[in-house]
């Protein structure tokens, strides 16, 4: 049963883990980034009344 568990398993290669970490984090990353954009905006009470403005 050993056997056929280990030989069912993926060899994965350190190169391939290094990059699904980084796409995890770049993914995490872009998230936060639209949060706290979006937060930005619409807690940006001194330009309020000019409407959806890019900061």
């Amino acid at each position: 049963m050993a056997a056929r568990r280990s030989s069912a398993m993926k060899e994965v290669g350190l190169v391939e883990v290094a990059l699904r970490t980084a796409a995890k984090v770049a993914a995490v990353g872009g998230v936060l980034a639209v949060v706290i954009w979006l937060s930005w905006v619409m807690l940006d009470v001194e330009h309020m009344n000019g409407g959806f403005t890019l900061p």
